[in-house]
């Protein structure tokens, strides 16, 4: 092989010698890949196994190059499954360099052609020799592939936890990538505070029952009611006073800077932190409003920068099968515009309306909201909306865990937008689950 090097580096001295041209400097400038085979498994209706072949577009994976490191790879991995044994390449060269691999078990170099079928399942040496024949440059070449289904919904169990087993009730938010846990023992409201699930830090006992319920994040902060007083903690341990005696007999939502809740005569009240309650506007009979089991959550509107949607459910005493689903869109950019809260109306068209549940659960993920809770003495389905809360629908991807042995009475749940926590009374149980795609992002 160095003979053919030297006799391609004679000939191109020649043909250069013409021109006046002759480099001793080369790199590789680009990379890409052909197409690609991919397979996938399926279960026949008769439950048999078998293994079908699609084709991925290899030039769709845009390959990185490190020059300084001489390091070619691409940061979005290939799909599962797809065939790295079996590739063909394009590479391109500074100056007309002269592109050789190397061999997987030996010194010896094979020039390179767009033609070639290439083994790629482990990094390959590829060399490109300048056009004087004498300089060369070494890469490494890495090929990536994912190990996981991105649209897999993985949940791995911690370690039991005797102080979460203790508590009656609860609920559960994070803040960046910290869970607060907080439940009912004994009267009072006790908290734990993890980032790993398995390391647990007890937080300050708050001396009302009701404190948990009323647990909401707004600007990086805890809120909660104690005992009608709106208090507000960095971290759990030191919670200053917002206001001795708030106007509202429950916290119901938050927006970015906006604090919610339920009066005492079923209306909603509004305050930005530090301001005057003032009473909110509503679409419809406020008589529809949810009163118990609430939950809400809040998200970006996708079209614009400067707003966000709030959605509040929960049992309301005027329906009987369903829960009361409300929303708002909160336009920070537009001063004195009166948004208002509208009702998501339970038509007998929509057969796909949140049922009721208690201890209800809803979060944000995945550009959709999940909720869940119990149904008939039992855990329900988790059920998933992407049109921001008219239809809701059970999806396979969301599952409990099948060995979930969580309490119907105590248990919740809270994303950070990556993983999902779960976990319950008197089990003790903690459980993290993610979507493997919101995984792989998370990380990047």
């Amino acid at each position: 092989m160095l003979t053919v090097v030297l006799l391609m580096a004679s000939c191109m001295k020649s043909k250069d010698n013409e021109s006046g041209t002759l480099y001793n400097d080369t790199a590789i400038t680009a990379f890409s890949l052909g197409t690609l085979n991919r397979y996938l498994h399926t279960i026949s209706s008769t439950g048999e196994d078998s293994i079908y072949k699609v084709t991925v577009t290899g030039s769709d994976y845009k390959f990185s190059i490190d020059q300084e490191n001489h390091r070619i790879f691409n940061a979005d991995s290939l799909p599962v499954g797809t065939d790295v044994k079996h590739v063909v390449c394009s590479v391109a060269s500074l100056n007309n360099g002269t592109v050789f691999y190397k061999s997987l078990v030996s010194d010896t170099i094979y020039y390179h052609s767009s033609t070639d079928s290439i083994d790629f399942s482990s990094p390959r040496q590829f060399l490109v020799f300048a056009s004087n024949g004498n300089d060369h440059e070494e890469y490494t070449i890495e090929v990536n592939v994912h190990q996981e289904e991105g649209e897999q919904f993985i949940w791995m169990r911690h370690a039991d936890n005797a102080d979460i087993a203790a508590l009656e009730k609860m609920k559960a938010v994070t803040i960046d990538d910290r869970l607060y846990v907080y439940g009912v023992k004994a009267g009072k409201t006790l908290g734990y505070t993890t980032t790993d699930g398995e390391s647990w830090t007890a937080l300050t006992e708050l001396d009302d029952e009701n404190a948990y319920r009323n647990l909401f994040t707004l600007k990086g902060d805890l809120f909660t009611l104690v005992n009608g007083a709106l208090k507000r903690s960095k971290d759990g341990i030191t919670w200053d006073f917002m206001m001795d005696a708030a106007p509202v007999k429950q916290l119901i939502a938050t927006s970015k800077i906006e604090l919610y809740g339920l009066s005492e005569d079923g209306k909603i009240l509004i305050s930005r932190v530090g301001d005057p309650w003032e009473e909110d506007l509503l679409d419809s009979d406020a008589a529809w409003l949810p009163t118990e089991e609430l939950a809400a959550v809040c998200f970006p509107v996708k079209v614009t920068y400067y707003a966000d949607y709030i959605i509040l459910a929960g049992i309301s005493s005027a329906f009987a099968d369903t829960d009361a689903v409300w929303r708002k869109i909160v336009e920070y950019d537009l001063q004195g515009l009166e948004d208002k809260w509208i009702y998501m109306d339970r038509t007998d068209h929509n057969r796909f309306a949140l049922p009721q549940l208690k201890d209800l659960v809803m979060m944000v993920y995945d550009d959709g909201i999940l909720a869940w809770g119990v149904k008939d003495g039992d855990f329900s389905p988790i059920y998933q909306s992407r049109d921001n809360g008219l239809i809701w629908k059970e999806q396979s991807t969301y599952k409990l865990p099948i060995d979930f042995n969580g309490s119907t009475l105590s248990f919740t749940a809270a994303t950070d937008g990556s993983e999902i926590w779960l976990v319950s009374g008197e089990s003790g149980e903690v459980w993290q689950g993610h979507l493997n795609r919101l995984a792989w992002k998370k990380k990047e």
